[in-house]
């Protein structure tokens, strides 16, 4: 499915394969039987439940066939898929640290909707370490409509997240939504061959070609692991397109750029220090290509299977952000993080227990290009920051990144620094005794760019922007969006089979024109919206949510009436939706990410 691509020595070698029974055993062998002083664990037993537990639910007859009829077309979780992610094991010391790290990195499996490891002191003075789970409905439907031009069909993915119990995933897609059109399959494992490797690959067809993403990654395990690598693969035509809302004449059609990319990266990270608080150092080599391989089009009235030539005086304003990137990179990694976990429950889902980081941490990225080996001669930077802290009843988060490229041959009046994407966010909920079935959840946003010179565009409307506007309403080149929601559960009608609530909630913002094509300065608008959220079983941190928004603004039409039907958050600490307008336009994969991927 995907080209053949050699795996360097060294990452081979950190392929070697796991103990089954830990992580941390891998790093320090069994000590003496005399030298744990909380006593060692003499017995490990994995307690792994089907979705449903029919024991609790005898009491309500008239559903228990269909527990069992959830739990029959369900395959559980097999034990070996959680062994294999114990950071202890028979023999080991007993530590309630470890023993919490694990409980974190199983509960971040989406097939996992509960997890609890706790140990039993025995009277010979040893532990009996008890894994208990509950599976998730792993079957994922995610169903895309839009209202934009009338009620219609905009994709869908269909997921399996645990194919036949061993925590694989395999899911076909097909999303058609104005320049994209793109359908195929994907798959991914967290423990390949029995490791811990990660393995994620992606092969499609979009609008303008084809589609081939291929990862294989050791991520750090919790807190306790000291090394982490990745190798990744992507290649991939699209179609750029940009809005033109400012002309009447033409603004329900689309100047289009078609766009070829192509990434390789390779890096390898180690830890210093103590449990959570610690510094990274890495190193990362990379290979970059993008290039324009049509010409620029017009697509009349939004139809892009009758594209045209643009007329030059619109081509003329886009070619400013066609520049080529060929380069091949060599990036040091640092980092510092100082951080501790809590659990919460009922933040982005209804009822779901999360897992939330608190404190710091700060990570910089600087890559070099090798000019004597491809054309380009710059210097590529990201940093990445994030804090975490509570206030109260309230518990505040701020995450941002910053990513810049600075030109070395840069002459004259040219700019030095191009291509400076800007994004970061606060968020903040409140929870308190007094109102224990709400979460108050508020956002604010920023998000940006300066001196492109690769395609680059924002909205205002869609979701990540204003929920009462069409996604391809009020283009510009920087966006501020404020939200606030209070997201509340109902329980009723069947608490023992899932979870209901509901939400309201209202966005704020503006754009601003930046130096972006076609942009404009619309001033603050505003939307708002209610909906219906669910997560399925009960407890699960899954959630479903249908929503109704429309603009605030007086005299707006009819046709800005939005309805979404999402799977996940749109927004929030565990929101499954990221800013594709932006990930579209950042042309560097390599930075922050690879310090804490699945960790």
């Amino acid at each position: 499915m995907s080209p053949r691509i050699r795996i360097p020595i060294l990452l081979a070698l950190l392929a070697a394969p796991l103990p089954a029974q830990s992580a941390a055993a891998q790093e320090s062998p069994a000590p003496p039987p005399d030298s744990c002083a909380a006593g060692r664990i003499s017995y490990v037993f994995i307690d792994n439940n089907s979705i449903f537990d029919t024991s609790e639910t005898e009491g309500e007859r008239r559903f228990g066939w269909a527990y069992r009829a959830a739990n029959a077309l369900h395959v559980r979780t097999r034990e070996g898929v959680i062994r294999r992610e114990l950071l202890f094991g028979t023999g080991t010391c007993y530590d309630p640290f470890l023993l919490e790290q694990t409980e974190r990195l199983l509960r971040g499996y989406s097939f996992l909707s509960r997890v609890d490891v706790y140990g039993v002191r025995q009277p010979d003075g040893t532990y009996h370490v008890i894994v208990s789970t509950r599976d998730e409905w792993s079957t994922r439907l995610d169903l895309r409509v839009g209202t934009g031009d009338g009620f219609g069909f905009e994709g869908v993915r269909v997921v399996e997240d645990n194919l036949l119990g061993t925590g694989q995933s395999l899911g076909v897609f097909y999303y058609e939504r104005n320049v994209t059109r793109n359908y195929g399959v994907s798959y991914f494992t967290p423990q390949f061959l029995g490791t811990r490797w990660d393995v994620t690959s992606e092969l499609g067809r979009t609008r303008a070609g084809t589609l081939v993403h291929q990862e294989m990654a050791y991520p750090f395990v919790g807190e306790v692991s000291r090394w982490a690598g990745r190798q990744s693969f992507r290649r991939e035509d699209r179609l750029f397109d940009y809005i033109m809302e400012d002309d009447p004449e033409l603004r329900s059609s689309h100047i289009v750029v078609p766009l070829r990319e192509q990434a390789f990266d390779l890096s390898v990270i180690r830890r210093l220090g103590t449990r959570g608080n610690t510094a990274l150092i890495g190193a990362a080599l990379s290979y970059q290509k993008m290039s324009y391989p049509g010409q620029i089009e017009l697509a009349p009235q939004g139809d892009y299977d009758l594209r045209e030539p643009a007329p030059d005086s619109l081509a003329t304003l886009v070619r400013m952000q066609r520049q080529d990137l060929d380069n091949i990179r060599a990036f040091g990694l640092l980092g510092h993080r100082n951080v501790w976990w809590q659990r919460r429950r009922g933040l982005d889902s209804m009822r779901g227990q999360e897992d939330v980081r608190l404190g710091a941490e700060a990570i910089l990225g600087l890559g070099r290009s090798i000019s004597s080996l491809e054309p380009d001669d710059d210097l590529y930077t990201t940093l990445v920051l994030y804090t975490g802290f509570e206030l109260g009843d309230a518990l505040l988060i701020g995450r941002g990144r910053v990513d810049a490229r600075r030109d070395l041959r840069a002459t004259g009046a040219d700019p030095e620094w191009e291509d400076i994407y800007l994004e970061n966010e606060l968020l903040a909920y409140l929870q308190t005794r007094l109102l224990p079935r709400q979460t108050i959840f508020a956002r604010a946003a920023m998000a940006g760019a300066w001196n492109t010179r690769t395609p680059f565009q924002l909205t205002l409307g869609g979701s990540t922007g204003l929920r009462g506007y069409d996604r391809e309403r009020m283009p510009g080149g920087r966006r501020f969006v404020a939200t606030l929601e209070d997201r509340f559960y109902i329980g009723w009608p069947f608490p023992n089979v899932l979870d209901v609530g509901g939400t309201v909630f209202a966005d704020a913002g503006r754009i601003w024109r930046g130096d972006v094509p076609f942009g404009g300065d619309y001033g603050w608008r505003a939307s708002a919206g209610l909906g219906l959220r669910a997560s399925f079983p009960e407890g699960s941190r899954s959630t479903y949510r249908i929503d109704i928004a429309w603009p605030l603004d007086r005299g707006t039409g009819a046709g800005d009436f939005r309805l979404s039907l999402t799977v996940g958050e749109l927004r929030g600490l565990h929101s499954r939706f990221a800013d594709s307008q932006l990930i579209r336009s950042r042309t560097q994969s390599v930075g922050g990410e690879l310090f804490t991927f699945r960790n």
